[in-house]
């Protein structure tokens, strides 16, 4: 058992206290905002946006916070709120025939891994999450590593080595129907030089030019994860979202463990409990998100084809111009 999963207090702002239940130890924990002059909700402030200026957020997550609440916060998945059994939800791999799309997610990183997602939409709309990519890497690098790890799934009968980017995009193209990128990849905080003269770039447009014409998907958290619950609901035992647990280790892994931020005990008298998660090895629910929001709940089916006599019934019906309504118009 882990201390995470004991019940504690925080007798002081800062510190939380846990009692060993096997002896009579005490384990603290002590976070800088324990100390009035670093705390930014209190004395803190100035000494905080010093020290925070400059620091990526995720360098500053990892080497100048202790987080209390990556094991101690409510579940985003838990029982209390969806359906999520990994008995059904995870499953193994196999060849899923029949009518399919097929998709691709990516949440970008370069320090941070990225995380793509293949998956395929049966005709039954059902969303399968049949492989993953997870690397930190620039965008020409992760392009030629996702090229190579879903070769298979492209299925090209020349070798993906000697094409040109023109011939990735379409094999792309041709390939996946979706192609959905984290959207903050479309600010252009980049530069590129073309011709002598450096003009504004951005991640996804280095993705474009290295064979992958993704296109912006949707970042709202709190709709991506009601659209997440929905998919996992189990009536008689099925659900609308399977993920091959031998295939995607990483994201069943950010599932199981995805949190929400517990508040502190005292911005809690005076707040609701947060409904933003932990942004902290999410990835591939990041990714996730992003693909769950381009689907239907349910397969859009197409109108069926009209016969002869339906087409000459809507024909008759149709309001005919007379003669005299031309006069009218002159």
């Amino acid at each position: 058992m882990k201390y995470a999963d004991i019940e504690h207090e925080e007798t002081v702002r800062g510190i939380k206290e846990w009692k060993n239940p096997g002896n009579k130890f005490k384990v603290f924990m002590i976070h800088y905002s324990s100390d009035p002059e670093k705390d930014p909700e209190r004395d803190g402030k100035d000494w905080y946006e010093a020290e925070r200026r400059g620091t990526p957020k995720a360098v500053w997550d990892k080497e100048h916070e202790i987080d209390f609440t990556t094991k101690s916060g409510k579940l985003v998945f838990g029982k209390e709120y969806c359906d999520f059994d990994t008995n059904i939800h995870y499953i193994d791999s196999f060849e899923i025939g029949g009518l399919t799309e097929n998709l691709i997610t990516l949440d970008f990183g370069q320090r941070n891994p990225n995380h793509a997602l293949v998956c395929k939409w049966t005709e039954d709309g059902t969303l399968y999450i049949i492989d993953e990519y997870y690397k930190p890497a620039l965008p020409s690098k992760a392009s030629r590593e996702m090229f190579a790890k879903f070769d298979y799934i492209f299925n090209s009968t020349k070798d993906i080595n000697f094409m040109s980017m023109e011939e990735k995009r379409n094999l792309v193209y041709n390939t996946f129907q979706i192609a959905v990128i984290d959207p903050s990849t479309a600010s252009k905080n980049r530069s590129k030089v073309i011709e002598g003269e450096e003009i504004p770039y951005s991640v996804k447009e280095e993705f474009y030019d290295n064979g992958w014409d993704f296109f912006p998907g949707i970042n709202d958290i709190g709709s991506g994860i009601t659209k997440i619950r929905e998919f996992m609901q189990i009536v008689d035992g099925q659900t609308k979202l399977y993920i091959f647990e031998d295939k995607c280790p990483n994201l069943c892994r950010q599932l199981k463990n995805y949190r929400y931020k517990e508040n502190t005990e005292v911005i809690a008298r005076s707040k609701n409990q947060s409904e933003t998660p932990i942004k902290k090895d999410e990835h591939g629910i990041d990714a996730l998100r992003y693909l769950i929001q381009t689907r239907p709940i349910e397969p859009v089916v197409p109108p069926m084809e009209k016969t002869r006599i339906q087409k000459d019934i809507e024909d008759l019906c149709k309001p005919k111009a007379s003669i005299m309504d031309a006069f009218d118009q002159d």
